[in-house]
């Protein structure tokens, strides 16, 4: 019974090392090729430099602020209090310096920046981890990259101090809307007082068991022992009402001078922004565009991988020559015939 030889079509590696075998010089030519035209290609592009600059963002407010003003402009005591309110809810710079990030993608900063894309040449990345605010940005030079990063420091910084200001206008409003409120309560409270006084005696006798009886509801010993405690309640309100209304007064005083002078309320603002730089705007060392080396080594391994990728393509396509079939031991041969 005979039995038909199978043909053996598995690749073993002596078959791969023979196709790199044979086509070693097209796969050494085309890596080395590739790189070489990359790495002189490379050469002759322009080259592009960047700088970067490392911020550190903090708000405080400035106690001896008042330190800075003419002697017939000090703020009253307790300007720490009103500065406070004046600085309160401020915007996070993390989300001030993200939103000058978005910025970059659009027109708004085209004009300060003298770009018309700026996201293209500048960037700004603020690390919430770190608190870290990196400004950079792209130059033809090392001395134009680092004068395009001042730049958009200083734009940065203007930013800042713009959103800060419009926040602190909005409070100093807010604020001087509330002082005059308390203002006009104060003073409608003070007729009042003022028309109750009129129609009370301010002597009526003293009674010691009525200001033994008002001193145990928790009156002021004062007024339970006056002459006409009534009377006195009533100056005691009195008197009250005219410190509030000083008091009142005096913030729209302090309210009214701020927001007539733009440049305190910058000056406050820049005082409350710390920007502390890490990283001056330096020049560079080395470009970021081109890099000819790491090109060529990039090329040279894309041109290996094509290279060898086409030499076992082109041997799989070729026509394969006709093999001499062999005798398969399980063949039984016919029996020669001899002669009777």
């Amino acid at each position: 019974m005979e039995e038909t030889a199978q043909p053996q079509d598995e690749i073993s590696l002596r078959d791969l090392y023979l196709v790199l075998k044979r086509n070693a010089r097209i796969i050494l030519a085309v890596t080395l090729g590739a790189a070489l035209v990359t790495f002189a290609i490379s050469m002759i592009l322009p080259k592009t430099y960047r700088s970067q600059a490392n911020l550190s963002l903090s708000l405080t407010t400035p106690p001896l602020y008042s330190q800075q003003l003419p002697t017939n402009q000090q703020l009253p005591t307790n300007q720490q209090e009103r500065f406070s309110q004046i600085l309160a809810n401020l915007p996070s710079l993390s989300g001030l310096a993200g939103s000058f990030q978005d910025l970059l993608e659009t027109r708004e900063l085209a004009q300060s920046l003298g770009v018309a894309n700026p996201a293209s040449r500048y960037q700004a990345k603020f690390d919430d981890k770190t608190g870290i605010w990196r400004l950079s940005a792209k130059g033809s030079s090392p001395e134009e990259a680092r004068r395009a990063t001042e730049k958009l420091l200083a734009t940065a910084r203007d930013f800042l101090e713009s959103k800060l200001t419009q926040t602190v206008n909005s409070n100093l409003a807010a604020l001087l809307a509330q002082a005059r409120i308390d203002a006009e309560s104060a003073q409608i409270g003070l007729q009042e007082i003022k028309k109750a006084l009129a129609n009370t005696p301010p002597t009526v006798g003293a009674d010691a068991a009525l200001a033994s009886a008002l001193e145990s509801q928790g009156v002021n010993p004062l007024v339970a022992r006056a002459a006409s405690p009534a009377y006195a309640s009533l100056k005691l309100q009195e008197a009250n009402l005219r410190s509030q209304l000083a008091q009142a007064q005096a913030r729209i005083e302090t309210y009214s001078r701020l927001a007539r002078n733009p440049q305190e309320i910058r000056t406050l603002v820049g005082q409350a922004l710390q920007i502390q730089p890490l990283v001056a705007p330096s020049e560079p060392l080395r470009p970021v565009f081109p890099r000819p080396l790491l090109y060529a080594a990039i090329a040279a391994v894309l041109g290996l991988i094509l290279s060898v990728f086409w030499a076992f393509l082109a041997e799989a396509l070729a026509p394969r020559r006709p093999e001499p079939e062999a005798a398969s031991p399980h063949t039984i041969l016919p029996a020669k015939e001899t002669a009777h």
